[in-house]
């Protein structure tokens, strides 16, 4: 199965789609979405930004020479360095999110490798970790055109076990990775208090946040009918309810308030959150997201 995903990532229309991103990435400035801060200074960096005239003391290496054999002018390069950023994706991979058609965390996966992909690209640092009720699996941040392919084979490896904690999972996973950075957290939040104390944990080790909180569809409402038995997904607990129109509407309430809640929340830390349903399709969630932080 695992092998079977890891092809689909590496298949030319998914990598197409990358591209696309990525280049539509650079064109809005990716930086301005994952918090980057430009400096300009002399020397070699990742990208030219313009030419100055030399003075003395300037470092001789830095001298265009071509120029100078053209407009026998002496002119230094001055680079546009961005501040190196680690961006962690954080993928919950508790038994519920294998609900859905297409199941919560194959649309993490695909939206996970998409912004991994604009990262390195970018010459970020990425690294992937896996959740439940502690991490699961972790593939360590770099920056070379290896992790790429390392970044889609642990996606592709990543599978649906055991119920969510998402406290315990973040401590450990700040204990292991101290480097502020950015983090995307991608959950469906059925750990409600968990999520509250993940996201103080990552505020007080000051990483900057993306909450993407995946839901299948359907999952928002109840529809009437009659008496019928909930199940709990991870701990197979079974309780029967006789569901009314009163019950459902009470239901829709609730869950209305829980998402204003969690983005009350994230809006006083000063984090991201976006909320959508796994049958949206992975590059247009991804372009919304690049068009509104940068817009």
């Amino acid at each position: 199965m695992a092998e079977a995903e890891a092809h689909r990532f590496l298949e030319p229309d998914f990598l197409a789609r990358l591209d696309k991103l990525h280049l539509v990435a650079k064109r809005l400035n990716w930086g301005m979405a994952r918090g980057e801060h430009p400096t300009v200074r002399k020397g070699y960096s990742l990208e030219f930004s313009d030419y100055r005239k030399y003075s003395r003391g300037d470092d001789l290496r830095y001298v265009d020479w071509n120029v100078y054999g053209r407009l026998e002018r002496l002119l230094l390069k001055v680079f546009t360095a961005e501040e190196e950023i680690t961006v962690y994706l954080l993928l919950d991979t508790s038994l519920s999110m294998a609900e859905g058609s297409p199941p919560k965390l194959e649309f993490a996966k695909n939206v996970a490798a998409a912004l991994g992909y604009i990262g390195l690209k970018t010459h970020d640092r990425v690294g992937a970790v896996g959740l439940a009720e502690d991490v699961t699996a972790q593939l360590p941040p770099a920056r070379s055109r290896r992790q790429v392919l390392a970044l889609f084979n642990f996606l592709a490896a990543l599978s649906c076990a055991g119920r969510t904690n998402l406290e315990t999972s973040v401590k450990t996973f700040t204990r292991r990775y101290p480097r502020p950075g950015l983090v995307v957290l991608f959950s469906d939040l059925l750990d409600g208090a968990g999520c509250r104390a993940a996201l103080e944990e990552l505020a007080r080790k000051r990483h900057e946040v993306l909450l993407v909180h995946v839901l299948k569809e359907g999952e928002m409402r109840l529809d009437p009918g009659g008496d019928v038995s909930l199940v709990d997904v991870e701990t197979d607990r079974e309780r029967r309810v006789f569901l009314d129109r009163d019950l459902a509407d009470r239901f829709q309430r609730e869950v209305e308030e829980y998402f204003a809640g969690t983005q009350r929340f994230c809006e006083g830390r000063e984090m991201d959150y976006r909320r959508t349903t796994s049958d949206v399709p992975f590059d247009d969630f991804v372009l919304r997201y690049l068009m509104q932080e940068t817009g």
